[in-house]
């Protein structure tokens, strides 16, 4: 009974761990229409440039569990969670396909970008990503995704 309750405990413990080394990323999501499509997936992908390592809020939760990633979109309020492991990443939002509202955005890739962040007015040239930074136990807020404007 002992060893049990030493095990459960250090289990425990491992698992508070593994959360102290993960951040969030909160933000809302927009589409040029009146409403937020519910096929809308977020993505994302470490900036050190391992793109391969990509994971979208569709893909299979076993696989997201393994790489410390965890999705949470809300459609009804156009906003979008995702908690992830310390590091720097960029996110997109985009439609898996077959599954875009318009033919012109299946597979195109909505980033946080200089636009976002300028205000998507024409008086913001620039479409540079951005790569957010993540915090072990902090949250990074207010990264709108969402440059549907190719």
């Amino acid at each position: 009974m002992r060893t049990l309750l030493v095990l459960a405990a250090l289990l425990t413990a491992m698992s508070i761990s593994a959360l102290a080394q993960n951040g969030k990323i909160t933000g809302k999501l927009t589409y040029p229409s009146d409403y937020i499509p519910t096929t809308m997936v977020v993505c994302v992908y470490a900036a050190d440039g391992s793109a391969n390592d990509r994971y979208c809020s569709s893909d299979k939760a076993s696989n997201l569990t393994r790489a410390g990633f965890a999705f949470r979109l809300n459609y009804r309020t156009a906003s979008y969670q995702v908690q992830l492991p310390a590091g720097s990443y960029y996110l997109y939002a985009t439609f898996p396909k077959g599954r875009a509202p318009v033919a012109d955005y299946e597979n195109y890739k909505a980033y946080y970008n200089e636009f976002v962040r300028c205000g998507m007015s024409v008086d913001c040239p620039s479409k540079r990503k951005i790569a957010v930074s993540v915090r072990a136990g902090r949250t990074t807020g207010g990264i709108t995704l969402g440059d549907w404007y190719p």
